[in-house]
């Protein structure tokens, strides 16, 4: 009656061990070797060759891939064999513990006193005893399931080794019939063979040589498992952490060595094997270069937590280098060691692939170190070194947001080695920007650059950190007032400004410093009075152009912002495209005020001048900064402007000339984000600003590019009028008869018709302008009339552009 019910497996695990030597057998026959031995179990031969016997091994080499074809059906119908086998003998095996773990329940089971109360208790321990069996009935039933599914799907790399690593093949026999690496299963073992071929082919054994190509092809394979798994966000198999782990291990023991204080004997390290193999004269060039590409990469992929490594896995002597040497007494000593490991670590890693990620701590660990170290450049440790180091810590991501917040993604916080623990994030970024690099900063400009093109392509959740960084980042740059602030006064003098800012000393940080701004230059012209990236909540009716109430956002206050700007102008090559991009933007919120209904006129008037106004001050705060007098200051202002107006005039003419786009203005702004000021800027530059572009300053003095004059009321409402007339006449709302009509068009030089850019490209351009802001007045919107509105931003534009010209100061004068 208290019986365990469960459901008998009728598979007979004897015959199916029968059935598998019937595979093992014709595997034999298949390979010439029928009598021989079992060559599935135990294979003879570590490539195909070996595989075949003699009688066959003419006719099979011909038609390898048919005779390997047959003998790996037979070697995956062996090893779905011995799975089943294993599946039944471990339903078997658990119905037999349930069956014991009942008859112990139901002996221990105390009696009430009442037989029905007994009888009750004893049910309900068989109810729960059964439903255990049935639980392992159905398991068995998904493991056959499965079984199925891998029979149908054949012989894969997948499925085979997934029945070496269960332990139903042996080996790798798949590998060894198929050549193929995808076969391969790695383990310690491997790892030791490799590592043994690799030190007897630096010693000049021909087999080791041989076998050189063949090793590094197992290698490269496994590197290209990592590379996938890195991109998808999936890990490697724990038998293939072990093997890398194993291999640098095996390495470091055969670097040689040298005798302890004590009389004892420790390894010198996995660096100095590394030299060994380079120095090697039995190796060619091609083969080192192909060594050290493939060990660089698979040290960066085991040190890699997100596929399952870490930096505790590496060898010890590549861990002190990557931290560098404690701070202390013995210092300067440890220094001189550290340098050597580092030339040697740097010249390795340099090898890896340009697409290889190595750890987060790792990453975060050796920039830090090489941020400390910096000033120890010299002699045989050359700056390209600690740029071959940046290149490799600035590819994660995940260790650039740290270094710029000390904190994970998630907030968790990070700890510093504790070597590195003086490296906050602003002694990091003080140190790498106020050296003067050889390449302008291209390398430690990478640590931020990932912010422009994470803000554009990212994920949701890679847009979020994006913008976290960039809040930290511009609070850490700008946010620091006086002379501390090392990041707006280096200490080091270029071409007469005697204490230039990070932006002047390396031209390619300005660069990355224009590209934050330009992707969040939405953001930047926000009226607000938060301060973080998040949720915008205190904002005035009809002031988010480019926004939705509650979407999160890039919010810095006012004063900080225009600090940052001034960085971004700083630099005289740069500034061009930072001007260029905030005339864009004003094109465009003109464009959202006159499509979007829920944006106020009188509000995006009053954005778009604050964002002018805020540049302009930070191009005349640079210029005091410099000591310039007030007046060489503001005329350094216009001049920046003129320019700039000058670009984007030629920006903007191709587009108009070209018929209807999009958005004449966002197309602008989307190349100037793109493109980099060597690129973009410099050739339209060099080239003299087209005569149109001229007009007579209240002096009577010619001067470049435009309409508009600092702080000049007509000049603001000249400018502002042909900005919207232009952004009116794009999204249809004037038509280009009327203007026709009115004689305000004119011929470009591809004989095509359009409005000028600025009042310079017309005759008589008082009256025209006149007759434009006429034509503004007149137009409506499905019915409704625009002279409020057109009338309300220009207004609103003029009252908010107002900057700082230090007045007082010209009094004084």
């Amino acid at each position: 009656m208290y019986t365990l019910s469960y459901t008998e497996c009728e598979i007979d695990t004897g015959a199916l061990s029968s059935h598998a030597e019937t595979f093992q057998e014709l595997h034999t026959k298949i390979s010439g070797r029928s009598g021989e031995f079992s060559t599935i179990a135990e294979p003879v031969a570590t490539h195909f060759e070996g595989l075949v016997g003699e009688s066959l091994k003419s006719v099979a080499t011909e038609n390898q891939e048919a005779w390997s074809s047959a003998m790996m059906a037979c070697i995956h119908a062996y090893g779905i064999i011995q799975k089943v086998i294993s599946d039944v003998e471990w339903y078997e095996n658990e119905i037999e513990t349930i069956k014991a773990d009942l008859a112990t329940a139901l002996g221990s089971s105390p009696s009430t006193g009442n037989e029905v109360d007994d009888a009750s208790i004893r049910s309900a321990v068989v109810v729960r005893h059964n439903e255990r069996a049935t639980e392992a009935w159905e398991k068995l039933e998904g493991k056959c399931e499965t079984t199925e599914e891998r029979l149908r799907e054949g012989p894969t790399p997948e499925n085979i080794k997934e029945l070496i690593e269960a332990g139903h093949l042996g080996g790798d026999i798949a590998y060894y019939t198929t050549g193929d690496v995808d076969y391969f299963y790695f383990d310690e073992s491997d790892a030791a063979t490799m590592a043994d071929l690799f030190d007897s082919a630096a010693s000049g054994n021909g087999g080791a040589l041989n076998s050189l190509d063949g090793q590094l092809a197992l290698l490269n394979a496994l590197v290209l498992k990592a590379l996938d798994a890195q991109k998808n966000g999936e890990k490697l198999d724990q038998n293939e952490i072990d093997f890398l782990e194993e291999l640098f291990s095996e390495m470091e023991e055969k670097g040689g060595y040298v005798e302890g204080e004590n009389g004892g004997t420790s390894s010198q390290g996995f660096l100095d094997f590394l030299g060994l193999l380079n120095e090697s004269e039995h190796i060619d060039d091609q083969t080192k270069n192909d060594i050290n590409r493939n060990m660089a990469n698979s040290m960066l992929f085991l040190s890699d937590e997100s596929i399952g490594g870490g930096m505790e896995y590496l060898p010890q002597d590549v861990i002190d280098t990557v931290v560098g040497p404690m701070p202390g007494a013995s210092f300067y000593p440890e220094a001189l060691d550290w340098k050597d490991n580092y030339i040697l670590l740097s010249e390795f890693l340099g090898s890896s692939g340009p697409s290889i990620i190595g750890g987060t701590e790792f990453s975060v660990e050796l920039a830090s170190s090489s941020a400390r170290m910096l000033e120890h450049v010299g002699g045989k440790l050359e700056e390209y070194h600690f740029e071959n180091m940046i290149d490799v810590a600035s590819k994660n991501n995940d260790a650039n947001y740290i270094l710029i917040t000390g904190v994970y993604p998630d907030g968790a916080p990070y700890e510093m080695h504790e070597a590195n623990q003086s490296i906050a994030p602003e002694v990091f970024f003080e140190k790498m920007y106020s050296h003067e690099w050889g390449d302008e900063g291209e390398s430690i400009s990478r640590f931020t650059d990932w912010i422009a093109t994470v803000r554009e392509y990212g994920s949701p959740e890679e847009v979020e950190m994006a913008g976290k960084a960039a809040h930290r980042f511009i609070s850490m740059l700008a946010g620091t007032e006086g002379e501390d602030n090392l990041f707006f006064g280096t200490g080091e003098k270029v071409e007469g400004n005697e204490n230039v800012s990070v932006a002047e000393l390396n031209s390619s940080l300005a660069d990355g410093f224009a590209d934050i701004y330009i992707s969040f230059i939405d953001d930047f012209t926000l009226d607000h009075n938060q301060d973080g990236y998040q949720e915008i909540f205190n904002h005035k009716p009809g002031s988010l152009p480019f926004h939705a109430p509650g979407d999160d956002v890039l919010l810095i206050p006012a004063d900080v912002r225009e600090k940052f700007m001034q960085l971004l102008v700083a630099n005289e090559e740069v500034s061009p495209r930072v001007l260029v991009a905030t005339e864009a933007q004003e094109w465009r919120i003109i464009e959202e005020t006159f499509k979007n209904p829920g944006v106020g006129a009188q509000a995006s008037g009053t954005t778009a001048g604050d964002l002018r106004e805020m540049m302009t001050n930070a191009i005349i705060q640079e210029h005091l900064d410099r000591e310039e007098e007030i007046t060489k200051a503001r005329e350094s202002a216009q001049e920046k402007w003129e320019t700039a107006y000058g670009i984007f005039s030629s920006l903007i003419t191709d587009r108009i000339s070209g018929g209807p786009v999009t958005s004449v203005a966002t197309e602008a702004l989307v190349e100037v984000l793109n493109t980099k000021y060597t690129e973009f800027a410099e050739a339209r530059i060099q080239e003299s600003i087209p005569s149109s572009y001229l007009l007579e300053d209240k002096n009577g003095e010619a001067t470049a590019a435009g309409d508009f004059i600092l702080h000049d009321p007509q000049s603001e409402t000249d400018h502002t009028t042909l900005q919207m007339a232009n952004v009116f006449l794009e999204m249809g709302i004037i038509d280009t008869e009327t203007l026709r009509e009115e004689r305000l068009l004119i011929m470009d030089a591809q004989g095509n018709e359009r409005l000028p850019v600025t009042t310079q490209e017309w005759d008589g351009a008082a009256a025209k302008i006149g007759s434009l802001a006429d034509i503004l007045h007149a137009a409506s919107v499905d019915g409704e009339p625009l002279k409020g509105d057109v009338m309300e931003y220009i207004a609103s534009y003029e009252g908010s552009y107002a900057p700082n010209l230090y007045k007082s100061n010209l009094e004084e004068e």
